[in-house]
């Protein structure tokens, strides 16, 4: 049996998938493609249609497989159907054990509590003082079968000491009785702890984080002295803390999913989840919309690297091309052009000014941190030659190639425009709004400042083009994530988001039209302002991402949610924060 893809389909529907793995040539190899096949199993089985390209996916880079790959990719090429190429990996990392996801007669509404009663039983409840619902799905993992059941009442008569009580920041206290004196639980200096009882009741976990959050730590504590008879310290602060048979897993704010196993600690290859552990320490539920159940030990031994934090993906408006991550990639081939080296630390207290990332055809812009710049093509770092500062309160735009950048602080009616990458003020422009937001033509030649209802629209010479929309209307106070005003790419008309809808008002007239109910941020449907989308596709998100080849009707769901971006010189070509793709067909 070759090991070609029409024979995986016939082996996969004749339940001889083990011969066609056969055919590959060492263990190793068979492993991953067992393990790729895997992973995604049910999605294909739902979607036969992703078969191939979810395997394509998941081996791409893999050099023992590059002449299977190819030939792969090459058949599915030849078939005249749609498929989608990948540019880079989705790899696979551990896979669960079990899992049950809602379904009609089996809601999850409003639960989302995991909880163990033996290694075997699973609950998920709500929370104490969550949505209300008086009931919990009782799941008997190993053998698949679930329920819905009533939650008990609770203890009315439950003890109320000893308790744990907090002044806010700095230590947590220890109250044994009722009128008995406070007592300090161990806290790191200037720090701010937590405290809990571990699952079986026989010590205290404290855990928290160093002052000015400069990392976490997770104490395990005797309840009678006092005594720190376990510690462990993490990059960053603890939030919470699961314990179960001497294991436990520690969820932090930057440093990943921490397993503290045997007194060593090992990065966990999953995500922020509500989690539990069992009561022997065997196994991890998480609960993420989906209820799953792992193998500690597995997830030890596929141990990954804390996360680094690094950008988000965006193509520049030429689509030559492509951050993502700390690298600057070919827009079209996902080639790697340059590995950035990126200052992101925490901030104590607010943030970057707005948009704290912007990808131009010439210059590469960071404002988190302090003002970073690169050369977009190469991904060279480049220098201000004038020190520019910015706060949360500066609202900036640039122009398609990112070497002018206009600057606007909250409610002030002068907006410095600057060149890139030197940083030298060409001038300041005095508008009549006090703005809020700002938005600038690509070509550099307009600017325009929202304040409410209302825009203004000046040259970048500072003479007046147009000020349109209402005064008297009230909409309310911007939201942090609403979107700028933006210009369309002809440079003829300007839009800007206005309570739950878009205004759209042409610069030689002044006409205003008006785009409600769900435009969303890209103003999809309206010419000149949308995003670029692959013609002949249809995407939808959730869990999975569908695509639908409308000609054909031919679709294919990958493993990843989104949200997707395209390429504007070849919508084909999309990206999300897991996978690069080219939509083939």
């Amino acid at each position: 049996m070759p090991a070609t893809l029409a024979a995986l389909e016939s082996a996969l529907a004749t339940g001889t998938e083990a011969e066609w793995l056969a055919q590959l040539s060492d263990e190793k190899l068979r492993e991953q493609v067992q393990r790729a096949l895997q992973a995604d199993r049910k999605l294909w089985t739902q979607y036969p249609d992703s078969l191939g390209s979810c395997l394509l996916a998941r081996t791409f880079g893999v050099k023992a497989l590059a002449s299977q790959h190819r030939a792969w990719a090459k058949e599915l090429a030849a078939r005249g159907r749609p498929w989608i190429r990948p540019l880079r990996q989705l790899p696979v990392e551990a896979l669960p054990l079990a899992e049950l996801e809602s379904a009609k007669g089996l809601s999850f509404r409003g639960l989302q509590v995991p909880r163990f009663v033996t290694d075997d039983v699973l609950l998920l409840t709500a929370q104490p003082r969550g949505s209300g619902r008086k009931e919990r799905v009782r799941w008997h993992w190993a053998d698949g079968c679930a329920s819905i059941e009533p939650e008990p009442p609770g203890d009315a008569a439950a003890a109320k000491y000893p308790q744990f009580v907090s002044d806010g920041w700095g230590p947590t206290y220890l109250v044994r009785a009722e009128g008995a004196p406070r007592e300090a639980l161990p806290c790191p200096e200037e720090g701010s702890a937590s405290a809990q009882w571990s699952a079986d009741g026989s010590r205290l976990i404290v855990y928290g984080t160093h002052d000015e959050y400069a990392g976490g730590f997770v104490y395990v504590v005797h309840p009678e002295t006092l005594a720190v008879e376990r510690a462990l310290e993490v990059d960053s602060p603890v939030s919470s803390v699961v314990d179960g048979g001497g294991q436990m897993v520690v969820s932090t704010s930057r440093s990943g999913m921490i397993g503290w196993v045997d007194g060593r600690k090992h990065v966990l290859p999953i995500g922020e989840y509500e989690i539990a552990v069992s009561p022997s320490g065997t196994y991890v539920a998480t609960f993420a919309g989906v209820l799953k159940v792992w193998s500690l030990a597995e997830l030890v031994r596929q141990e990954t690297r804390p996360p680094e934090p690094g950008f988000p993906p965006r193509f520049d408006p030429s689509g030559d091309r492509l951050l993502c991550d700390r690298e600057l990639l070919e827009g079209r081939s996902g080639r790697r052009v340059a590995r950035l080296n990126p200052e992101l630390g925490p901030y104590l207290e607010g943030g970057p000014p707005q948009p704290w990332l912007y990808l131009g055809t010439r210059v590469l812009i960071c404002t988190h941190g302090g003002l970073q710049l690169w050369d977009a093509p190469s991904g060279k770092p480049l220098k201000l030659k004038t020190r520019l500062r910015f706060s949360q309160r500066d609202t900036l735009a640039f122009d398609r190639e990112g070497s002018r950048m206009a600057a606007l602080t909250d409610r002030q009616k002068g907006v410095t425009l600057h060149e890139l990458p030197h940083g030298r003020l060409v001038r300041t422009l005095a508008f009549e709004l006090a703005g809020e937001a700002l938005g600038m033509a690509d070509d550099g030649s307009m600017l325009v400042v929202q304040q409410g209802a209302q825009v203004e629209v000046r040259t970048a010479d500072g003479a007046l083009v147009r000020r349109c929309g209402s005064k008297s209307e009230a909409v309310g106070r911007r939201g942090w994530h609403d979107p700028a005003p933006r210009f369309s790419r002809d440079g003829r008309r300007v839009a800007a988001r206005v309570g739950k809808g878009w205004r759209i008002w042409t610069l030689a007239g002044g006409e205003e039209e008006r785009v409600e109910d769900g435009a969303g941020d890209d103003l999809e449907g309206v010419a000149d302002f949308a995003a670029p989308r692959p013609p002949g596709w249809k995407i939808e998100g959730g869990r999975s991402s569908v695509f639908t080849h409308e000609a054909s009707g031919t679709t294919i769901a990958l493993p990843v949610r989104g949200k997707w971006q395209f390429n504007p010189a070849d919508p084909r070509i999309c990206i999300c924060n897991e996978l690069l793709v080219v939509l083939e067909g």
